[in-house]
């Protein structure tokens, strides 16, 4: 049987959450199954579930869930050994001040960047010049921590002119396509701040991106993110830097919701028959 949690994707069985929590039907259905199709957002007491039982799973979430939010990606990147700016973890803002307590001293050559923990599309990312914008990013980190929201990591800045290579993983297939700046001198890039989207530009780089995003999918299992790299360009032969992963990703890149869903339907129907059952037992509604 085959048991699908996602609501565009119908098959033998179709449960659609919502907002309600797992229940005793719900768990029968996770055991009897032989393979889960996942939501996107996928909560994380749902994955657990599914992982505990004998299912084949996709979207593999694992290391979503073993490596949260940028602290958690961090350590990811240097535990399978993929190329990636130097970051350090903080877990407060204390802990930060009292590595540093002379306001001349960094933890990075400047300029570098300040990334708020669980923050996307470049909220809660601050670039540092100086003391000055060193303490607007201390007490925006400390306005969230007062919320309950604590940790962020300081990284270096790697100069890329603002452009930033994004490699999205939909099944074994992997699109790129770069996020360049709308404007001179724009350094953080993101298409919710109107980044151009070009899918033509530095092509040989677009290939090293893709055989990096491949190889995070042979050391790491993970079949369906939008990873973002960056290529320090003032080296002839630059390679690409693993800068983050997304599993929550925009769509404009992919040529709109429509066609992403044509792209995920197809990686479902090719993991069903690469496991071994019958592809045409799920649908795209």
């Amino acid at each position: 049987m085959i048991l699908s949690f996602h609501p565009c994707f119908d098959a033998n069985v179709q449960v659609i959450l919502g907002a309600r929590r797992l229940d005793s039907s719900d768990l029968e259905l996770i055991r009897d199954a032989e393979a889960i199709v996942l939501p996107q957002g996928c909560p994380e007491d749902l994955f657990q579930a599914c992982s505990m039982s004998d299912a084949l799973i996709f979207p593999n979430y694992e290391m979503r869930f073993k490596y949260p939010g940028k602290m958690g990606q961090s350590l990811l990147f240097k535990d399978f050994g993929l190329l990636h700016p130097v970051t350090l973890r903080w877990p407060t803002v204390d802990k930060f001040k009292k590595t540093y307590p002379d306001p001349e001293l960094f933890p990075h050559n400047l300029p570098f960047l300040i990334k708020d923990d669980k923050s996307h599309e470049a909220e809660g990312v601050y670039f540092v010049e100086d003391r000055s914008s060193l303490s607007e990013a201390l007490d925006y980190l400390t306005l969230r921590e007062r919320s309950g929201m604590s940790g962020f990591v300081t990284q270096e800045f790697v100069p890329s002119g603002g452009n930033v290579l994004r490699a999205v993983i939909i099944g074994k297939r992997v699109i790129t396509y770069w996020k360049r700046p709308n404007k001179p001198g724009q350094v953080i890039t993101t298409i919710s701040r109107d980044a151009i989207i070009d899918s033509e530009w530095k092509p040989d780089l677009q290939e090293k991106g893709k055989e990096q995003a491949h190889v995070l999918t042979e050391k790491t299992g993970i079949n369906l993110a939008a990873v973002d790299f960056v290529f320090p360009f003032s080296l002839k032969r630059p390679a690409p830097f693993f800068l983050e992963i997304n599993y929550y990703f925009g769509r404009r890149g992919l040529g709109g919701t429509e066609n992403y869903y044509r792209l995920l339907y197809q990686a479902v129907q090719d993991w069903l028959l690469e496991i071994g059952l019958g592809p045409k037992s799920v649908r795209l509604i």
